[in-house]
């Protein structure tokens, strides 16, 4: 298979500015050198940087980035309500083409604020997503307050489901009226999730959505689960997930569209 894009991976130093009272803040680096070296021995092509949450706002670092690797690289941003017209147009040119709701432990009411309204048209303008990391109740919170816009949404890490395929309320939203929304899933990070039978949800989600709606990711280097993943077991996985006819389109063919890579 060519040109594997590995749809959602984190990189950070030392010299990274933090968030405010992150929830967890590793003590190692995951620099840009060390994942492209990843990236090469295990023959993908391109990589999304997904902005990581302990980082919050602070995007220079995945902003630098960018700049160094415009062909091989696309960026999702954390963003405040507030972050100005320039930034965000800097961002589009760099090739960030998203920003990430890392919601996990808040109240989706916060979202409701005008500021949050006028960001999210703000977004819909510039033909950004939004990339929604979230469980439960609070994830389909999110999801019905977004329709209000034109805006396509990235569902992380299978949605976090937290029952099996047929019991769990966020695969049901994903997978039921499909022809209306505007998912997109990603396969990743099967360690974040509090279901048994993955495969499961992984097969109702390819059925539901088809391989044009679902992209493969490493989530390297796996925070707090890094003595439990590795690269290898990130792609053996997909292999067992995923029929062998549907491999390219969700490991290359779609992320490729979607990030906007070059063919």
């Amino acid at each position: 298979m060519s040109k594997i894009v590995d749809a959602h991976a984190h990189v950070f130093t030392h010299q990274c500015r933090i968030a405010r009272n992150p929830r967890h803040r590793p003590r190692y680096e995951a620099p840009l050198a060390s994942y492209l070296d990843l990236l090469d021995r295990f023959g993908i092509a391109q990589g999304v940087l997904v902005q990581p949450s302990f980082l919050g706002i602070h995007n220079d670092y995945l902003m630098d980035c960018l700049r160094r690797h415009p062909e091989r690289l696309r960026g999702v941003a954390v963003l405040s309500p507030d972050v100005s017209d320039d930034t965000l147009d800097e961002m589009t040119t760099l090739g960030i083409r998203g920003t990430r709701l890392n919601w996990i432990g808040r109240n989706s009411d916060e979202l409701k604020a005008a500021e949050w309204s006028a960001l999210f048209s703000r977004l819909e303008a510039r033909r950004w997503h939004v990339e929604i990391q979230a469980e439960g109740a609070t994830l389909l919170a999110i999801v019905d307050l977004l329709q209000r816009w034109d805006l396509d949404l990235v569902i992380d890490h299978f949605g976090r489901p937290q029952a099996n395929a047929w019991r769990d309320p966020v695969i049901d939203r994903l997978c039921v009226g499909v022809g209306d929304q505007r998912f997109w899933v990603k396969c990743s990070a099967p360690y974040r999730n509090r279901c048994d039978g993955l495969h499961d949800v992984g097969k109702r989600l390819l059925d539901a959505l088809g391989p044009y709606r679902l992209m493969w990711g490493s989530d390297w280097p796996w925070t707090e689960h890094e003595h439990l993943y590795s690269f290898e077991k990130a792609l053996n996985d997909i292999d067992q997930w995923m029929p062998a006819a549907d491999l390219a389109v969700v490991m290359s063919e779609t992320p490729r569209r979607f990030y906007g890579f070059a063919e």
